[in-house]
């Protein structure tokens, strides 16, 4: 249209020249060419302006030989059709250089939209990574990851689905702030048939928004969604070390992210989750595998433990059987038996005593496996606690000639304990001082407050051999014992019970002669009331 009336407009420059006689002023009115091409070369197609030019550059020849004596009109006709053309190279150059920058300034704003949808993308995915590395159950970690998901992307519902021998056994959903109508978008009354698909293909799909029934339905595979206008939802595939145990159900982004960023955010998702998902089953495994090697320790230490005092108790029992029964005949005439005497007698019943003894310890300690320490806590004096432990301990000591020397803090505070707990603790401590110790040695007992920690410290010192230093990192490991006779579950225990007081107990590395324990614990606090 715009060449028509540019042409149009040279018609009837030349027609007004001839009809007005205004032959002087056509150089003059030629010029107005100059501006007709400028024009066409701005707004008009290359052609278009191809055609202009030959209509103006005609229409100056043809002046020219209406009108051949003039030599102005031979300049200007001869010179016009070099100067438009440098007109026109020079406008179409500026065109190019313009087209140019705004491919350019294009190309920057293209650029800055992917980086910002690459850091947006980055964000994203370095959120849902520390919430993966976060101390989360699985339930909590994709809460935590749907609500991320619905602050960056605009996801408000998702489930995640794990499978084992073709049944559902972990099932967690979340939805965030979607109306009930929102909520029955989608086909998720075929979910079920959904999900088995994904299983058996191990691939994600595209769920549209239908309801019609199962065997009409069409899923897309997202990459070749294009618009996600037909897609109510995702279905995706979380895959562990090539084997899909289950899936994860989530709706689609907002409209600003297209089908292609769906897929590639959620697919990383859904390999985070997958990689949790390992982790845990690692962990789980790790767990079961130590749980079963600990039952077998306690197994055979529990079969030791017990055949040993048994035997014991059985051979004592048959020689003091087979003693009261050739009491009671009249003549013996068996050379070969030997009737007991009274002092051999009391030998073997204070052999049963002690390992019926040692068998009761070991059971006790086997209880306190699943005993609350603190169940029956109380505000007792460590002090006079440590006198009584003592006091049970007495006869071995004296048996030993051991030597108890104690070194009480008068200031000492009252502490909040479980009193059969800690006199467990302070028995297995006196009781491995004494068999370090043998026969002769010196038992010393301190105890010491700590007024900036608010703590009381019992130190438990023996002047035996000592325990080598390689041997002290493994001391509180249950089932582990320097001893030939022991279960080491003593010193486990004992860490145990202290713990749960909010204490620790621990050996003094730097101890000149035999062996030190430190046990300590916090301080009873009276509380006024107002």
């Amino acid at each position: 249209m715009l060449t028509f009336f540019l042409a149009l407009l040279v018609l009837l420059i030349n027609i007004g020249v001839h009809l007005f006689q205004m032959q002087a002023y056509y150089p003059a009115l030629s010029h107005s060419y100059y501006g007709v091409m400028i024009l066409a070369v701005i707004y008009a197609r290359p052609r278009e302006q191809n055609i202009l030019f030959g209509i103006t550059t005609v229409a100056n020849w043809i002046y020219v030989f209406h009108y051949p004596t003039r030599a102005s009109n031979i300049i200007i006709a001869t010179l016009y059709p070099f100067l438009v053309y440098g007109i026109i190279r020079i406008i179409r150059q500026l065109q190019i250089q313009r087209r140019s920058g705004a491919e350019e300034i294009e190309e920057i704003h293209s650029v800055n939209a992917n980086l910002e949808k690459q850091v947006r993308d980055i964000s994203t995915l370095f959120e849902v990574s520390q919430a993966a590395n976060a101390n989360l159950e699985l339930k909590g970690l994709f809460q935590r990851i749907i609500e991320i998901l619905s602050e960056r992307l605009g996801i408000y519902r998702g489930a995640l689905h794990l499978y084992e021998n073709g049944k559902v056994v972990t099932s967690v959903e979340t939805v965030l702030g979607l109306t009930p109508a929102e909520m029955k978008r989608g086909t998720d009354d075929q979910m079920e048939d959904i999900r088995k698909e994904v299983l058996a293909s191990g691939k994600a799909i595209g769920v549209p928004q239908t309801r019609q029934p199962r065997s009409t339905i069409k899923f897309f595979e997202p990459e070749r969604v294009e618009s996600k206008d037909i897609i109510a939802f995702w279905c995706i595939p979380i895959i562990v070390e090539e084997h899909v145990i289950g899936t994860l159900t989530i709706d689609k982004a907002s409209d600003e992210f297209s089908a292609a960023d769906d897929r590639r955010l959620l697919t990383i998702i859904a390999s985070t989750i997958a990689q949790r998902v390992k982790i845990q089953q690692t962990i789980d495994a790790l767990v079961e595998s130590e749980r079963m090697a600990t039952l077998g320790r306690l197994v055979r230490t529990i079969a030791h433990e017990v055949r040993n005092p048994l035997g014991s108790i059985r051979l004592g029992t048959q020689l003091l059987q087979y003693n009261e029964a050739g009491s009671e005949t009249q003549v013996n005439t068996d050379p070969n038996k030997v009737q007991l005497s009274q002092k051999e007698i009391q030998e073997y019943t204070a052999i049963i005593i002690k390992e019926v003894d040692r068998l009761n310890r070991f059971v006790e300690q086997l209880l306190a496996f699943s005993k609350p320490a603190m169940q029956l806590a109380k505000e007792i004096d460590i002090n006079q606690l440590l006198d009584n432990s003592l006091a049970i301990c007495r006869p071995e000591l004296e048996q030993r000639a051991i030597i108890v020397a104690t070194q009480y803090d008068a200031n000492c505070p009252h502490v909040n304990i479980s009193e059969d707990g800690i006199t467990q603790v302070l028995l297995n401590l006196f009781y491995n001082a004494i068999e370090a110790m043998g026969t002769g040695g010196t038992l010393t007992i301190q105890t010491r407050y700590e007024p900036e920690a608010k703590t009381v410290h019992v130190r438990v010192q023996d002047d035996g051999p000592g325990i080598p230093l390689d041997d002290i990192p493994k001391l509180f490991d249950p089932f582990y014992t320097t001893k030939q006779k022991g279960t080491g579950l003593g010193l486990y225990i004992s860490q145990k019970i202290v713990a749960e007081h909010g204490g620790n107990i621990e050996i003094d590395p730097n101890a000149e002669i035999g062996t030190t324990f430190i046990m300590s614990i916090p301080a009873y606090e009276c509380r006024r009331v107002f």
